[in-house]
């Protein structure tokens, strides 16, 4: 990716626009003989964003609906551009398939824990792919460099790849992503079971920033990326491609002033009096749900019908209002869920009904506004019995009706809203009896305590509306696309640098620093497969026989690995992280050398040694705590170097391993305080060995042993946390080298001076090196 100038990033984010996309336009087309006119239409995102309208402005973009002929699309792209919208076009074949045959029929019940009702066709997963495709091709045209663009739920989740590809096409490397899911995202050991698992994860990952309404849905989504990708997590990012993305939590809100102002109306004040007059003598409790499977609401009516055969004396006093939204009902699974309820509300009204009392109110419609919020404010309890819901706006309008009754709100633990509203009576919905009880503790609730429980939640409630939510999650946005561009500024290493400085140097030496595990080769899972390909050894022996060129290898590896591995190649060579070193042979051919100030500590076959003596005591202490937890820890072991001790956790259960690996380095840290020994956190392994000895310890020793010689090219590459001790050192100790080079794997914050994206591009580097004379 190129890099942006400061200036253009400064200027970027000040001009930047914001687009939303979402699957549908807000809004309902029609046609009016050759003209075309539109209406807003309702729903929880329209509600949510209209509040993020008055905060700022941005195009709203999106599938209108329907395909259109040619000439329509003209007028109908004419009147949305003027309403800043803009419309992405589906043929209605694709448009089907996407939105009922894979958004809502694999993806919906899987992340609201529904596996059972999945139904995976791959005409449904191709259309899915085409209708993302042609979300991306259409915002190619629409997004200028800098731009901020947020991508809502499930249904786009390829989007962020797709786009960003076609973005880095173009040079327009200044667009910021976002990407909000507005349901709950599932266990990892559920999400496993989706075929296209990896797809789905690596499409969101393209995103600068992931927002989820709990920690709960960010928790599970970073454990997926964990073990279904294998990437490294942090409790707030992932680091995936070189890339940090962002992880937040942004809990979603309402608009509670519509609701307040919509109290003080003749219609509402009208309605909520002859409400009160027809529930006169009864305790209300209201349910408000789109008639879903994971509203609960069969539950609900089971708790009720409990609630009143364990109190009888509630029975012609508590009245349960019932709003259920029609949902789909031309799918069979949605039939069956309204034949049940309907069955549930006739046999309870049938137990405990008389000519006077109906004990359920069941209406199953859509109501009007007004309608809706009479029926919140004439209330004493709403009741929320969901099986899993993302958030559940429902308990927020709720509190933002009842400023005058205090009601009670009964809330499943299983919506998102119960992580955020203190106050509210939280049950686990599927144990009837819980519901029941908290249902009778709700109705004999002192009215203090009534009070004291709706302030918390109105307090919640209007600071954390919709506004603030979408405001928050752009200032999110721009704040890590900030970090996002500060950490651009990093150039990638272009051969033509490389060669141009290696080509420089023409009259004293060049030496090469290379990391091995993550540089010249992938990081294996176990080390005796760690060895180089044979192009990592053509380049270094191609390398190596150039004039005044010394090329050095630096692993954490044994000697006798690296002597097996690099045989024949003059190539120096520096194994256990910096504990023995070994030069080329070429080096014995040059003039005025110093041995340096490490001793005269060599082998026969001219390795060096930078540690003097080493009490063996310490393994004796640390090998019974290493084979103490391999025996604990599926999966891992240990490996064991001359002088190191390393426990290797790769191929274990990702978390169980790092809890494993933090145990075992406290454990460690107790035992070895005596020592003068370095505990360190490595590459899903825990290693041991003498302090003060490291790659920029070895290093340092290199080149004091090269200190008669002119140093005119000094490179150095590597991709992990040690290697940045090697560039700090090269940078502050050698910065008089006519030409230096730091190069990082993967971008990062660094001391390096330069980064690479991967091994292929290190050895591509290389390569060109090797070529020049």
């Amino acid at each position: 990716m190129a890099s942006t100038s400061s200036s253009d990033n400064a200027q970027s984010s000040d001009t930047a626009h914001l687009i939303v996309v979402s699957n549908r336009l807000p809004v309902t087309l029609a046609q009016n003989g050759s003209e075309w006119s539109f209406k807003l239409s309702s729903g929880g995102l329209v509600s949510a964003l209209s509040g993020l309208k008055r905060e700022m402005s941005f195009t709203w973009v999106g599938w209108p609906g329907k395909d259109f002929g040619t000439s329509d699309r003209v007028k109908i792209d004419n009147l949305l551009r003027e309403n800043s919208c803009g419309a992405v076009y589906l043929d209605d074949e694709t448009a089907e398939l996407y939105y009922n045959g894979f958004a809502n029929s694999i993806l919906w019940p899987l992340f609201h824990y529904h596996p059972g009702e999945m139904i995976f066709e791959e005409a449904a997963w191709d259309a899915y792919q085409r209708a993302n495709r042609a979300f991306a091709e259409a915002l190619l045209d629409m997004v200028k460099d800098g731009d901020l663009v947020w991508i809502q739920d499930y249904h786009l989740m390829l989007l962020p790849r797709m786009l960003r590809g076609l973005l880095d096409a173009r040079g327009l490397t200044g667009v910021k992503i976002g990407w909000f899911l507005h349901t709950p995202f599932p266990s990892s050991e559920l999400y496993r079971i989706l075929p296209v698992r990896r797809s789905i994860l690596e499409g969101v990952l393209a995103a600068d920033l992931l927002g989820f309404h709990t920690y709960d849905y960010a928790r599970h989504f970073l454990s997926s990326c964990t073990r279904i990708l294998g990437l490294a997590t942090a409790p707030t990012s992932v680091e995936a491609e070189g890339r940090t993305v962002h992880v937040g939590t942004f809990p979603i809100g309402i608009d509670p002033g519509k609701f307040a102002e919509a109290l003080q109306t003749d219609t509402v004040q009208r309605r909520l009096s002859e409400l009160e007059r027809r529930f006169d003598g009864a305790r209300v409790v209201v349910g408000v749900d789109r008639l879903d499977y994971i509203k609960g609401v069969p539950q609900k009516f089971l708790a009720f019908e409990h609630f009143l055969s364990e109190h009888p004396e509630h029975v012609g006093h508590v009245v349960l209002v019932q709003v259920a939204v029609p949902s789909r009902g031309d799918v069979e699974e949605y039939r069956q869920l309204i034949a049940s309820v309907n069955e549930l509300v006739g046999r309870i009204n049938g137990r405990f009904g008389t000519v006077e009392y109906t004990p359920i109110h069941f209406l199953h419609k859509s109501v009007a506004f007004d309608e809706l919020v009479s029926l919140y404010a004439v209330s004493d309890v709403c009741l929320i019995t969901s099986t899993r819901d993302g958030m559940n706006l429902v308990s927020y309008e709720y509190v933002a009706s009842q400023q005058a009754r205090h009601g009670v709100l009964v809330l499943s633990e299983f919506a998102g809203a119960a992580q955020s509203l203190n106050g509210a009576l939280i049950v686990n919905s599927w144990n009837i009896e819980e519901v029941s009880d908290a249902l009778h503790q709700a109705l004999a609730m002192a009215p203090a305590q009534r009070e004291a429980n709706f302030n918390l939640l109105h307090k919640y409630v209007n600071t954390h509306t919709a506004a603030y939510w979408g405001v928050s999650f752009i200032n999110e946005l721009k704040r890590v696309s900030q970090a996002a561009d500060e950490l651009a500024q990093l150039p990638q290493l272009t051969a033509q640098v490389a060669q141009t400085a290696f080509g420089a140097a023409t009259q004293g030496l060049r030496v090469l620093m290379l990391d091995y595990d993550g540089t010249l080769s992938a990081t294996r899972t176990i080390p005796d497969f760690a060895r180089p390909s044979p192009q990592t050894l053509r380049t270094l022996r191609r390398l190596a026989e150039l004039p005044r060129t010394l090329v050095y290898v630096v692993s954490g590896r044994i000697r006798a690995h690296m002597e097996r591995w690099f045989e024949g190649i003059d190539v120096g060579l520096v194994a256990e992280h910096g504990l023995f070193y070994r030069h080329p042979q070429a080096v014995g051919q040059l003039q005025g050398l110093t041995q340096g100030p490490q001793g005269p500590m060599q082998d026969a076959d001219g390795w060096t040694c930078l540690v003097e003596h080493t009490d063996p005591q310490w393994r004796e202490t640390v090998l019974p705590l290493f084979q103490h937890y391999t025996e604990r820890t599926p999966g891992s072991f240990i490996e064991e170097k001359e002088v190191d001790l390393t426990w290797h956790y790769r191929n274990t259960d990702p978390e169980f391993g790092l809890w494993q690996a933090n145990e075992l380095k406290i454990n460690l840290e107790r035992v070895l305080s005596h020592w003068p020994l370095t505990i360190v956190n490595g590459n899903k392994t825990v290693e041991v060995r003498p302090s003060q000895v490291d790659k920029a310890y070895a290093l340092r020793a290199i080149i004091g042993n090269l200190a008669g010689a002119q140093l005119d090219f000094v490179m150095s590459i590597g991709d992990g946390r040690g290697d940045e001790n090697v560039f700090a050192f090269l940078n502050t100790e050698l910065k008089a080298t006519q030409e230096l080079i730091t190069c990082t794997v993967g971008r990062k914050s660094t001391q390096a001076k330069y980064f690479l994206p991967n091994v292929d591009s290190v050895l591509a580097i290389l390569s060109k090196l090797a070529d020049s004379s």
